[in-house]
């Protein structure tokens, strides 16, 4: 017989039989959490909720400059602005013009701000951080300066574009008011508001960019890939998350559209100037009819709040896809 040394074994024990499994242990509640969150739901509910609260009253009121010098509150008139709102041409007019205008600026700022992307991306460092250096200095400029910049830009005596077109040549555009036709004043607004977004989203998608593994792009190139394709089978799943979160924030930035309209038209701005933001305030505080103006503010609420749905809806899968 063979001698076994060692440490001496006690009796094995039986194997856990199914009844004797134990329950797992309930996770212990934490309330330092919420209570950490809510000063700043507080915060939110003061500065967000209240004003909300007010602009849904009024929307249900009937209220003009005299209810509110006597402090009085309006008339209630149930569902009538809303009808009012609803049934008037000029409103559906102001819907259609900016649902249009929103279309343009997020495709041309998009597209302008990806094809800087993709050329900065080519670009050596020494001659990229330069360029991102000038781009955060355009972003810095303060909104109110950036539309008065513009509006020196096309002043019909004084203005820059005037004076190198006339030098051009152009001598019908030497003393050329650009806000006399809304298609020329639209093409002016349009492009100070793609001028202040492509900042922000060229820089985004550089740095979007600057994750593609350059691996990819070259084995791509050696497999006789050009460089459309070489962009749609490699760069773009790669930012395919960041296009998508860039795009729907341009959508709900440039449907509020107001500073720049506002500014730019001298706070006077015509009916062809006027989208939906820059109609509520004319009619509440053009027209005194505040209640009116309350009214399109909460169907502007709701336009805006199915954009936000989507936007939600996007972060969420895309977090899942992670």
């Amino acid at each position: 017989m063979t001698a076994v040394v060692g440490k001496a074994v006690g009796p094995l024990e039986p194997p856990p039989t199914l009844g004797d499994e134990r329950p797992p242990k309930r996770r212990r509640f934490e309330s330092t959490p919420y209570f950490l969150v809510i000063p700043t739901l507080l915060v939110i509910v003061v500065t967000l909720g209240i004003p909300l609260y007010k602009i849904v009253v009024l929307a249900f009121q009937h209220q003009t400059k005299r209810e509110l010098y006597t402090n009085k509150p309006g008339d209630w008139v149930g569902f009538q602005n809303f009808s009012d709102v609803l049934g008037s041409s000029d409103f559906w007019s102001v819907v259609e013009r900016t649902f249009v205008v929103c279309a343009v600026l997020v495709v041309l700022s998009m597209a302008i701000a990806l094809l800087l992307s993709l050329m900065m991306n080519q670009l050596s460092r020494w001659v990229r951080t330069p360029l991102m250096a000038l781009l955060l200095f355009v972003w810095a400029i303060p909104q109110i300066v950036a539309v008065e910049l513009f509006v020196w830009f096309t002043d019909p005596n004084f203005g820059v574009i005037n004076y190198m077109l006339d030098k051009l040549g152009f001598h019908g555009f030497k003393t050329h008011d650009w806000f006399v036709d809304p298609v020329q004043g639209w093409i002016v607004i349009i492009a100070l508001v793609v001028w202040q977004a492509l900042p922000f989203l060229t820089v985004t998608l550089t740095a979007g960019m600057s994750m593609v593994p350059k691996e990819l792009g070259e084995a791509a190139r050696m497999d006789g890939a050009n460089p459309l394709q070489v962009f749609r089978t490699v760069t773009y799943p790669t930012i395919k998350p960041l296009l998508i979160i860039a795009t729907s924030l341009s959508v709900i930035w440039d449907f509020q559209l107001f500073n720049q309209v506002f500014v730019i038209r001298q706070t006077k701005p015509e009916p062809d100037y006027q989208v939906l933001s820059v109609f509520s305030y004319t009619q509440a505080f053009g027209h005194s009819d505040y209640g009116l103006g309350a009214a399109i503010s909460i169907l502007t609420i709701l336009a805006m709040l199915g954009m936000m749905i989507f936007y939600v809806r996007q972060m969420l899968r895309i977090g899942d896809a992670d």
